[in-house]
């Protein structure tokens, strides 16, 4: 932790001193040296396997895929928390392929999609997605044990029949998921979309659904357990459902409308809605719940620069930064 501290305050301090470097400025570490690049497809072209690469506040852009191990690092999508560091853009799709294994993306402001891509013979294995706002996902058959969390999905999630899949505690304003064919799992999350296309044999667990799901499509043998469907549902036949709560709901969200994810609304759930405390482990539906619930402005776990000041005294450049370290 004590590496990564002084690397965060390192690229920090570098970033303030020289503005016209502010939106290029990108670390990569690994065990013994940090380098500097001025563009993110660099990074990720000269950063070697297990390599961390930190982007700061910023509009970077993305053409090449990533075909390697690499654990990538913004400082947040979530304006209002990262209001002294900016928070990091990523222009372009990210494109995820067979020798990525146990990589990840954090804290980052997706513009295009992700999907995993992979040839014939070659496999992704165990990849995850945490804290990010981005667009489509589409992940290829040949991929197993994907981990999206704490994200927000603004389109659809096509899961390619992939196996091992983990969605928890994101918020989906896309029309739906499809394409999961056993052994994913849904956990956690609030779904404004209310469509279920070629999904069979997997679990939805905690979730809430904020709009009728009445549009299915080969949806079979799925488990769908303590569950909210805010306007009712029609999943067809072959389902096994299990202590589910069926709407309408007048009383849910401490502040939330419309159909899609604002920063200003608040998903905490009301302690007189019908959700408090209905999960199977005893907590709220949704986001909140968990022992780990949703992190309040989504922050990344690397430290994260809460404040920062600069002035000039006597000809002297005086930067003062104040960084937080993360418990999660």
């Amino acid at each position: 932790m004590k590496k990564i501290t002084c690397l965060s305050l390192l690229a920090a301090i570098l970033f303030l001193a020289k503005p016209t470097q502010a939106q290029t400025l990108i670390a990569v570490q690994n065990e013994s040296t940090t380098t500097f690049y001025n563009s993110l497809d660099l990074a990720i072209t000269n950063a070697t396997n297990g390599d961390y690469i930190y982007l700061p506040g910023g509009s970077f852009k993305i053409t090449v895929p990533i075909d390697k191990l690499l654990n990538i690092i913004g400082a947040g999508y979530n304006p209002d928390s990262c209001a002294a560091s900016g928070i990091t853009v990523i222009v372009g799709d990210f494109n995820i392929k067979s020798g990525s294994d146990h990589g990840s993306l954090s804290g980052l402001k997706i513009g295009g999609s992700i999907a995993f891509t992979s040839n014939e013979n070659q496999f992704i294995n165990y990849y995850s997605i945490d804290r990010c706002n981005m667009k489509e996902v589409s992940i290829s058959p040949r991929s197993s044990n994907i981990i999206i969390n704490e994200c927000v999905v603004s389109g659809n999630i096509d899961g390619g029949l992939a196996q091992g899949f983990q969605l928890s505690k994101c918020i989906v304003e896309g029309s739906g998921i499809s394409s999961f064919d056993s052994n994913a799992y849904f956990i956690n999350n609030i779904f404004i979309g209310n469509k279920l296309l070629q999904v069979s044999g997997c679990s939805f667990r905690n979730n809430i659904f904020l709009n009728s799901v009445n549009y299915y499509q080969n949806v079979f043998q799925n488990t769908f357990q303590n569950n909210l469907f805010n306007g009712g549902y029609g999943l067809g036949v072959n389902q096994i459902l299990l202590n589910n709560i069926i709407g309408p709901v007048s009383t849910l969200f401490v502040n939330q409308s419309g159909t899609a994810f604002d920063y200003k609304q608040d998903y905490h759930i009301l302690t007189d809605s019908p959700a408090h405390n209905a999960g199977t482990d005893g907590t709220d539906l949704g986001i909140y719940g968990t022992s780990s619930p949703w992190k309040e402005g989504s922050v990344p776990s690397n430290p994260h620069i809460q404040s920062k000041s600069i002035s000039t005294v006597n000809g002297n450049l005086n930067v003062k930064i104040k960084v937080a370290a993360q418990d999660h």
